[in-house]
């Protein structure tokens, strides 16, 4: 008994002495130091690479005593010095900055100062694959890491196509099931059947997290998927820094259609999104910024590239190229971008005023702004933006459309009309690839986003955000049914998921019939209450195990699903979190004018200014001639909505690498899975060398700059890099791409990437050879 508990101890202690190992806790100075240090590197211990993927550095050093310094700083990669492995010029600043020690420090505004010496390294390259091992030291404080490059093999298919139901919980998956498919004496095998997605190859799961918190944001997680790396809430594609004005001094990651056009430039890239086109999850695809809510400088970046842009004055809508320069790859641009966000492109809030649809035309974009402009079209590329904001759910687009006219700003040219013709998550699609497989012959990466699945979701208007689950669920039949998807390889999962689950059933009938009032009984008699706000009568009407009976199909004649309404026999379900609010099991009527329509649970009660922040009761409209089942908020008295949660999301894969995907593993291995389909990354066959045992030594004046002035924000003067003597710049592959050719080769034969893939281009080999020689 005693030694076991010691054991448990001792493996405790461990644990706890790992430096990796986040520190508890639910503020954090910075999520990238490790455990009792005050430097830190991004990208962070255990980061992950594909082989000749791009990224910056970012080296930390905090002092909340003094001014910090990196002037005596060792930075050593495999025993080597940086400057001996990355042609690169560092820029060195000095800040200061704050943070909040806890949470009740949070609440009362307590901040707590701090200074940060940073050195940032940009667009650099690991093309060789294997573990570099890291080592930094400054003054007292001394850090090690470990990255990982991983190569990849020969390429497996034409097309990737990666399909994000956003806020798509299993448990929703079950639910949009139980609504739209009829069982025989309880089989659904012998019924109506599964979803679509149900029948894909394989399934495995994922974990959501990121960096910095359990609980993510679409913006991390999708950026996870877009780049390989874990990242903070509201980043894009970045490793969050301490910098509070610039957004878009993070450190970067490449991400998978970045890739692509540097070493693929014959393949289409293509972003479908039922949100905003700039929202979180489309923008991973191609954008880079701390702050996910950047809408107009996405805009800019999809098709101008990332630059790195400055406000004079953040009141003002002005933003020059200016601070330290950030050299980074091409543009993406993509061949096919289908989705809302007017808002950002034209009007006061598109970057510097711009009229971005004019700046997409001149660059031969055929731009559409409804669906019937869409279906014109017939070759690309193609930017068409259909709403100011995010677009509208599948029942207010095709059955209710009256409640379209309810928003009269809602048209993507800011004209103050109604967006009432929009297209749809199906048609976006189709449209996407019938233009990308005209264009482009060596095939083509999209993503398609059923965005208002979690739109619907975070207002708990179920019935809206499983309506277009089940759009969803049709679009991937539609595409499975094209000819090409033999020639696709098909991944569907969430970016996170909602605290949504069933319970039972809820006859309505009896519910909307019970009082209130626990005054009065099931029988309309006067009774004695239990107490004065149990509501008896109608929690009777919700039946559970034995009484959960079977609930009413919503789908229509046309196996559509618009009968919400007609149905007596609901789904009793809800959600986890929640602000204060009235659920009565009813479809929902929109309330005001939200973008997308959909219920509003809650609404301001009090404004008095005494708190920090408004404070949200239930909302009055949810209440049918006042019956309802009051709901207690469980969240922070601020929160108007309801949140994202835990639950790992499931990962259906179809085509030939679906054998991959039945595990459970970290959102960012699925990056490397759609990498590994198409066959990308430089040099996949080529292994980088074990760590040299070396002492660590300081580096040269270059990475160790004289001590600058704390209160000056990135006072350092920069160098334009030199090519070196010794190592050859990074540079994007030249090489043209022929058009993809189909594998021919018996099973057992194991065939390069390039003799069976003409567009397998990657850097030249002499860079290759000089990594390789120097890391040895």
């Amino acid at each position: 008994m005693k030694l076991t508990a010691l054991i448990v101890l001792a493996a405790g202690v461990l644990a706890a002495v790992n430096p990796s190992v986040p520190t508890t806790g639910q503020q954090n100075r910075f999520r990238a130091l490790p455990r009792g240090s005050n430097l830190a590197i991004s990208p962070v211990d255990g980061a992950e690479f594909l082989a000749g993927q791009h990224f910056d550095i970012s080296i930390e050093l905090h002092s909340e005593t003094a001014i910090a310094s990196l002037d005596n700083l060792s930075f050593t990669i495999n025993g080597k010095d940086v400057a001996q492995v990355f042609d690169a010029k560092p820029f060195v600043s000095n800040y200061n900055s704050t943070y909040y020690a806890n949470t009740k420090s949070q609440i009362l505004k307590a901040s707590t100062k701090f200074n940060v010496a940073r050195v940032s390294l940009r667009n650099i390259a690991l093309p060789a694959s294997g573990d570099y091992q890291i080592e930094l030291k400054a003054g007292s404080e001394k850090v090690s890491a470990t990255w990982s490059v991983k190569g990849s093999s020969t390429r497996k298919v034409k097309n990737a196509i990666l399909f994000i139901g956003d806020g798509m919980a299993p448990s929703m998956i079950s639910a949009a099931r139980y609504i739209s498919r009829n069982t025989k004496f309880g089989k659904f095998q012998n019924g109506d059947g599964f979803l679509n997605m149900e029948h894909f190859d394989a399934m495995g799961k994922i974990a959501t997290n990121g960096i910095d918190s359990i609980i993510t944001d679409s913006a991390n997680s999708a950026a996870a998927y877009a780049s390989g790396h874990k990242g903070w809430v509201n980043t894009l594609n970045v490793y969050a820094d301490t910098t509070t004005k610039d957004q878009l001094d993070d450190p970067k990651v490449e991400v998978l259609a970045e890739v692509i056009r540097r070493v693929r430039p014959g393949m289409c890239i293509g972003v479908v999104s039922t949100a905003s086109i700039v929202d979180a999850t489309p923008a991973a695809v191609f954008g880079h910024t701390r702050s996910r809510g950047q809408g107009q400088i996405l805009v800019d970046q999809a098709i101008n590239g990332f630059r790195h842009l400055t406000q004079a004055n953040s009141s003002q809508n002005i933003w020059t190229v200016s601070g330290e320069p950030m050299p980074w790859g091409p543009a993406i641009k993509p061949d096919v971008l289908l989705g809302g966000g007017g808002e950002w492109f034209t009007g006061a809030d598109a970057l510097n005023g711009t009229d971005y649809y004019k700046v997409f035309a001149d660059a031969g974009y055929k731009v559409a702004h409804d669906k019937d402009e869409l279906s014109a079209i017939t070759e690309g590329p193609v930017l068409g933006i259909f709403t100011a904001g995010h677009m509208d759910t599948w029942f207010d687009r095709e059955v209710e459309k009256v409640n379209l006219k309810i928003n009269g700003n809602s048209g993507p040219k800011l004209d103050k009309t109604s967006a009432t013709n929009q297209p749809g998550l199906e048609a976006m699609t189709l449209k996407a690839i019938e233009i990308m497989e005209k264009k482009c012959a060596d095939g083509y990466f999209l993503m398609s986003e059923a965005a208002a699945i979690d739109k619907a979701m975070h207002p708990m208007d179920y019935d809206r955000g499983l309506a277009d689950l089940l759009e969803f669920d049709r679009t991937l039949a539609a595409v499975r049914a094209l000819p090409s998807a033999k020639d696709t390889a098909i991944f569907l999962t969430a970016d996170h998921a909602q605290g949504y689950d069933v319970y039972g059933s809820v006859d309505l009938e009896y519910f909307r019939s019970a009082s209130n009032d626990d005054s009065i009984g099931a029988d309309g008699k006067p009774q004695t209450p239990l107490s004065s706000d149990f509501h008896a009568e109608q929690r009777n009407a919700v039946g559970v195990y034995e009484s959960s009976g079977w609930v009413d199909n919503v789908l229509d004649e046309f196996g559509l699903p618009t009968k919400f309404r007609d149905s007596r026999f609901r789904l009793a379900g809800g959600k986890v979190d929640g602000p204060t609010h009235v659920e009565n099991f009813e479809f929902k009527t929109p309330a005001n004018k939200t973008n997308p329509l959909s219920r509003n649970p809650s609404s301001a009660v009090d404004k008095s200014g005494v708190r920090s922040t408004s404070v949200y009761g239930a909302d009055p409209h949810d209440s049918v001639k006042g019956n309802g089942l009051a709901r207690s908020g469980v969240l922070p008295a601020s929160s108007s909505s309801s949140v994202h949660t835990l639950q790992a999301v499931d990962l259906y894969c179809y085509g030939p690498v679906a054998k991959s995907c039945g595990r459970f593993m970290d959102n960012t291995e699925l990056f490397f899975l759609i990498a590994d389909a198409l066959g990308l990354g430089d040099k996949p066959d080529a292994v980088a060398p074990a760590p040299v045992d070396c002492p660590v030594v300081n580096s040269p004046s270059a990475v160790n700059p004289a001590p600058v002035n704390p209160t000056a924000s990135n006072s350092a003067a920069y160098n334009p890099p030199t090519a070196s003597a010794n190592v050859a710049p990074i540079a994007p592959a030249t090489t043209s791409n022929g058009a993809y050719v189909a594998p021919s080769v018996k099973p057992s034969v194991k065939p390069s990437a390039t003799n069976l893939y003409s567009s397998a281009a990657s850097v030249s080999a002499g860079f290759v050879a000089v990594a390789f020689a120097l890391l040895m």
